[in-house]
């Protein structure tokens, strides 16, 4: 049975005694993050260090540049929404002339497995005034917990940062030991089909970043535009833990 316990900026969920992810939207400059984010032995997946504010922490959503929106855009609110498997987190942003964004984050966590531990996310963007172009950075990063032997692979057999690098593909994973324990962990990010191309970007022996970057896309007044993503955290290596298996039984669904 999935627990649930909140704060004024976070929101931690549990099986049993054993931790899955806090989810941290205390910060008004971005979307919520997950930090941390559990494997199922126990080995944290994520980092919340920002060196120098160049990744953001965790794993979480960035939204780009907004077009006809000044770059002093900030959350003016935040209401959330709990549920036994779910919860949603709504944002409002504004920028000088007002309101021009509001944005749902959902996420749904799934009972633990042996091996590995899969959220949900969905992203639901909405412009009340003005339709908004959102281009450049937007999409999903993960900021990887420090490991040795890290490396970025891609749906297309792709291995490293330079061949996955500026390439589209179904999905992405970083993968390594920790440097602590010397226990396998990776997390895989699979963008939902419906979301358009993917191109992923990675640091995997600098930073141990990887990013899923959306084609750029247009939020309009009257239809709103959805993000769908499945996170993928496992104990183990590419050898144990077959991530395309999981990534096709999420694009069955």
């Amino acid at each position: 049975m999935l627990n649930h316990q909140t704060t004024e900026t976070t929101l931690s969920i549990t099986e049993g005694d054993a931790p899955i992810l806090t989810c941290d939207y205390s910060d008004t400059t971005s979307s919520p993050s997950l930090h941390p984010i559990y494997a199922p032995d126990g080995q944290v997946a994520t980092v919340d260090a920002t060196f120098g504010q160049e990744y953001p922490p965790g794993i979480s959503f960035l939204l780009g540049t907004v077009s006809g929106g000044q770059y002093a855009r900030s959350v003016s609110s935040r209401k959330q929404l709990v549920s036994s498997d779910w919860f949603s987190i709504e944002s409002t942003w504004e920028d000088a002339t007002g309101l021009f964004l509001i944005e749902t984050y959902r996420l749904e966590v799934h009972p633990r497995q042996d091996d590995v531990q899969i959220v949900d996310i969905k992203i639901s963007l909405r412009a009340p005034k003005r339709s908004l172009e959102l281009t450049g950075d937007v999409g999903l990063g993960y900021h990887a917990v420090e490991m040795e032997h890290r490396k970025a692979v891609d749906a297309d057999t792709r291995m490293g940062e330079s061949e996955v690098n500026g390439k589209v593909s179904a999905w992405g994973t970083l993968s390594g030991l920790t440097a602590a324990e010397q226990a396998p962990v990776g997390v895989a990010i699979f963008p939902h089909p419906a979301n358009g191309e993917t191109t992923f970007f990675a640091e995997d022996v600098s930073f141990g970043y990887l990013f899923a970057q959306a084609a750029p896309f247009v939020v309009s007044t009257v239809m709103m535009r959805t993000l769908k993503y499945r996170i993928l955290v496992y104990a183990g290596d590419l050898f144990t833990v077959d991530v395309s298996e999981y990534y096709q039984d999420y694009t069955d669904t």
